[in-house]
């Protein structure tokens, strides 16, 4: 059984990275199944590894290898360490900045990974570097974060998890747009130390996102129907 987790079983793995979780990171996992059984030999060691070493409140840090580990476990997610590696040295280096942990990537410069993986299946690099300026300012410095990128991808996993299946796409009134901005704006009081313009921006990045993830899920669709149908 191969592990996809949704983005939001993968925002609660962050969280207890991070160290600011009640739970172990494999816990999240075998929960994320229920009741199906899931073998150990599954999840990725690292996480096994921090049942050993992990304490609340101590962060995790990640090797690119662990950063692949951990966004092959989400769902319509497929990395490699070679991509991980041109991304961090050339493609989206100043997003990332370097390791902030030692030898080691934090949570947080992994989040970012994640959400420029969403954003990079209808997005070049460098318009996905104009639109996460708008969240974070300076790309590889967090103290100047609007708001953290697990929180920015914990807002769009919400907002996906919420979809049973997709909503009307009629491109006359909107309506995909307009229930997904409906639900990001149900969330705005988190963030009451924002102005309106701030959030008006982040809102907007996030609905580019989320509309990113849904093209991917439909392109992924469309490529299964066509190898169950003509392949």
């Amino acid at each position: 059984m191969t592990i996809q987790l949704t983005r939001k079983q993968m925002t609660k793995l962050l969280y207890s990275l991070k160290g600011v979780s009640n739970h172990l990171p494999s816990e999240i996992v075998k929960q994320a199944f229920g009741s199906t059984p899931i073998n150990e030999l599954e999840i990725p060691p690292f996480l096994i590894k921090t049942n050993k070493k992990r304490s609340i409140n101590q962060e995790y840090g990640l090797s690119t290898n662990e950063i692949v580990a951990l966004a092959n476990l989400c769902e319509l997610t497929s990395l490699k360490s070679t991509s991980i590696q041109n991304w961090i040295k050339r493609d989206v280096k100043e997003l990332i900045g370097v390791p902030e942990l030692g030898k080691k990537y934090s949570i947080d410069q992994a989040a970012m990974l994640l959400i420029v993986k969403d954003l990079k299946t209808v997005f070049e690099f460098e318009k996905i570097r104009k639109l996460l300026i708008v969240v974070f300012n300076t790309l590889s410095d967090r103290s100047d974060d609007l708001i953290s990128p697990i929180t920015f991808y914990e807002i769009y996993a919400d907002v996906l998890d919420s979809f049973e299946a997709l909503p009307s796409m009629s491109l006359n009134n909107q309506t995909l747009e307009k229930r997904i901005v409906d639900k990001i704006n149900a969330m705005s009081r988190r963030f009451s130390e924002l102005s309106d313009h701030q959030w008006l921006q982040i809102r907007s990045v996030l609905v580019i996102t989320v509309l990113s993830v849904l093209a991917s899920h439909l392109q992924t669709r469309a490529q299964v129907y066509l190898n169950d149908h003509f392949c």
